[in-house]
């Protein structure tokens, strides 16, 4: 990294300096999530029939008869987690793609920090909620059509509310 007030800046005293920028704010948060995913993932697998009781069946689903824009994305992040990646697509499309970016936003962030700044963080732009945006849109449009004209598959009205 650069140096700062005469020494070299590490990740601790970039931590506490004035200078931090959006990025790395971003980078902390996911840094902080990325550590509950992962406990959530380790009680998944010491204990699933925790987990499974935590779940409910969704209000707007039991009320309407209708998907609501996030049916299928608590189980699409569950597979996501599990290296599930198609099935977590087939659920919600989004889980995928934010997991993906996450991803790529955690290395970058990573290796900006192991190549002293040399290589910066990748940009947060609102052009990656924009899309997930029209992801969650497309596959809600998409779901309640099939539904509604009855060729909605049944993989996804089971694995809704069963395991699987």
């Amino acid at each position: 990294m650069k140096e700062w007030d005469g020494q070299e800046m590490t990740v601790i005293n970039y931590f506490i300096s004035e200078k931090k920028t959006t990025e790395f704010a971003v980078w902390t948060a996911g840094a902080v999530l990325g550590f509950f995913a992962l406990l959530i993932l380790a009680i998944g697998y010491f204990a699933p029939s925790f987990l499974e009781s935590l779940r409910f069946e969704c209000w707007i689903h039991r009320q309407s008869g209708l998907w609501c824009p996030g049916c299928g994305g608590t189980r699409a992040f569950f597979y996501f987690l599990q290296g599930k990646w198609g099935r977590s697509f087939m659920l919600h499309p989004v889980v995928p793609y934010m997991g993906i970016l996450y991803i790529v936003y955690m290395v970058r962030g990573a290796l900006h920090f192991l190549t002293k700044g040399r290589l910066p963080f990748m940009r947060f732009r609102l052009g990656y909620i924009y899309v997930a945006i029209a992801i969650v849109l497309i596959q809600f449009v998409a779901k309640n059509v099939l539904l509604l004209e009855g060729h909605y598959p049944a993989f996804f009205l089971s694995s809704f509310f069963h395991r699987g």
